[in-house]
């Protein structure tokens, strides 16, 4: 095997590898066959293409999700002539960086929702900054304002407790030292005096944006921080963001895609 074909398999082979129910499906344009064949050509044999969707962009270029004979899965984009294979995630930066590849994947059944584990604690949500309808299905996040991926996560969520579909609950977990804790701080100031707007500013520009904050009760604050980062330790949690829907934790960054999915399935299970 050439360096060139040795490389490219390996790119193949290192794209966020997932577990991939067994469907065949297939594009318009780029039929399965064509891009098991060009897998061939550049020595990856025995690949099982597992659906071919189109993107809504310009150009004729297709998602392809394969499974390889050692049980790895993996997605790209192939142009529709199957001569160019680009490795990684489409992101759509008109939608704030939407991530298409995971959207697809998720909404056609190619990829399998994260599980999670059924939390050890019941965590308490008093005087927690909160967004959403109440009676909405409720997200419970536990972020460090120093975290980027935690940054996305809200970034993703907060659209939805925006228009009513889910109540966004935040709870801290201090991970990046002093720095993070007083952004959280101030965060909790300008939530606790109402102004939800500069409340979001602020975390977004971790803490750079200028605003006014107003007085609040130190003691109920630090009692805040204090209270949600040992119930993040006793729930097991290692890092942020994590995150809790009816009852289960789940680790990382879900994005606003397999949430919605998340509560629509722990909605019909419950029924």
């Amino acid at each position: 095997m050439s360096n060139l074909r040795r490389s490219l398999l390996c790119l193949l082979l290192g794209v966020f590898f997932l577990s991939l129910p067994g469907i065949s499906r297939a594009g318009k344009g780029l039929s399965v066959g064509k891009v098991e064949k060009a897998l061939e050509g550049i020595g990856v044999k025995g690949a099982k293409v597992q659906g071919v969707e189109s993107l809504p962009m310009k150009g004729k270029v297709y998602l392809v999700f394969v499974k390889f004979p050692n049980g790895r899965e993996a997605a790209f984009v192939m142009s529709e002539d199957a001569r160019y294979l680009i490795t990684g995630k489409v992101l759509d930066l008109s939608k704030n960086g939407k991530d298409i590849t995971m959207e697809v994947g998720y909404s056609k059944g190619y990829l399998p929702l994260p599980k999670g584990t059924q939390a050890k604690e019941k965590v308490n949500i008093t005087n927690s900054p909160a967004f959403g309808p109440a009676k909405a299905p409720k997200i419970i996040v536990f972020f460090d304002p120093l975290c980027p991926y935690c940054m996305k996560e809200l970034n993703d969520l907060k659209p939805l407790a925006d228009k009513g579909k889910l109540r966004l609950v935040l709870k801290y977990f201090i991970v990046h030292g002093d720095k993070a804790r007083d952004i959280a701080r101030n965060s909790l100031c300008l939530y606790e005096g109402g102004k939800k707007e500069e409340f979001w500013a602020y975390l977004f520009s971790h803490g750079n944006a200028k605003v006014q904050l107003p007085k609040c009760d130190d003691d109920k604050v630090e009692f805040i921080l204090t209270r949600d980062g040992e119930e993040a330790k006793k729930l097991g949690l290692k890092g942020t963001p994590a995150s809790i829907i009816k009852d289960k934790v789940y680790v990382g960054a879900l994005g606003r895609v397999v949430v919605d999915k998340l509560l629509l399935t722990s909605d019909k299970e419950k029924k």
